[in-house]
């Protein structure tokens, strides 16, 4: 029996909400805030496209509107999820697991605590933001089409997923509606490696703990660990008096600070036609999250004319 499509529609608050709010926006029906809230400006916005395209202006997202309005499958009413009997012998195999790390916008498989792969992902703005703690791959899809693009692994009840993308200017940018993007080609790789059941381990990255001591985990490397708290693999040897660059899990490592940012200066532009949050931080030598927390945005879409503040240091 076909799995049923899920049905998106008014009063609606699960995460796929916010991928419809960025698809609408993304094909000019735009929308001032992307909250995972399905109101009555969302249901505007659907009833517009669907009567653009002649289909019956219903303001629901059914099979038809979706594949007409993503160019891909809808994803299913019903989460896979896994028996008691998959997860003990998912527990008894040889352990794939995925750690995504939210402050260096990586995602990282491993196997038995051996890193496999490393991917740059874009995670979850500040108004809605990718939640951290321990889940599980809990459904799987090909091809949903827009800004899911070619795959999209579930890994909470609300749908938070790990998801291709039709906008790969936004990875290694926290801009999300709390989805995990990863570039099409990584999110194809990683959707035949991983299966429903297959553990992910969402932290936030960890701040320098109280006397600056930390203790190595499974899968860390010197080389991540110096990403998490900005610093560098040489800084880390010579305050451990390490003579090679292999730790081991439940070895403490004194942690060497980051320098103090210095004070931000900004500077006050006018968005030109053409212009893209991506480019425009890419012209003044700074970030698409930054930009957006200097101004207070929510989305990363843009108009002309519309006064932005730039960071002239490129760090917020």
């Amino acid at each position: 029996m076909p799995e049923q499509p899920l049905i998106l529609s008014r009063g609606m608050t699960i995460v796929p909400v916010g991928n419809l709010q960025e698809q609408l926006s993304f094909l000019g029906f735009p929308l001032m805030l992307v909250d995972n809230i399905f109101g009555d400006k969302t249901e505007a916005a659907v009833k517009q496209f669907q009567a653009s395209v002649d289909l019956e202006p219903t303001g629901v997202v059914d099979s038809e509107t979706w594949r007409r309005m993503f160019g891909g499958e809808p994803l299913t009413a019903k989460l896979s999820g896994m028996g008691e009997k998959d997860r003990k012998q998912q527990i008894n195999s040889p352990e794939l697991y995925i750690r995504i790390v939210l402050s260096l916008r990586r995602l990282l498989l491993f196997e038995d605590d051996n890193l496999v792969a490393n991917y740059p992902v874009a995670i979850g703005k500040p108004t809605t933001p990718t939640p951290a703690g321990e889940f599980m791959i809990i459904d799987k899809l090909l091809n949903p089409g827009g800004v899911f693009g070619t795959r999209w692994m579930a890994f909470t009840e609300r749908r938070h997923g790990i998801h291709g993308t039709n906008q790969p200017d936004s990875i290694s940018n926290a801009v999300s509606n709390g989805c995990v993007r990863m570039f099409n080609e990584n999110a194809e790789e990683l959707f035949d490696r991983v299966s429903v059941g297959t553990r992910v381990i969402v932290e936030t990255g960890a701040v320098i703990p109280p006397g600056g001591d930390y203790v190595v985990q499974p899968g860390d490397t010197l080389y991540l660990i110096a990403l998490r708290f900005d610093t560098t693999i040489e800084a880390l040897m010579r305050v451990n008096n390490l003579t090679s660059d292999l730790i081991f899990p439940g070895q403490i490592l004194q942690i060497v600070g980051a320098v103090p940012p210095s004070p931000i200066q900004f500077l006050t532009i006018s968005v030109s036609p053409g212009d893209t949050l991506f480019f425009l931080a890419q012209r003044y030598n700074t970030t698409v999250e930054a930009i957006m927390r200097a101004n207070d945005l929510n989305q990363d879409i843009i108009y002309p004319g519309q006064i932005l503040l730039i960071p002239a240091t490129g760090v917020l």
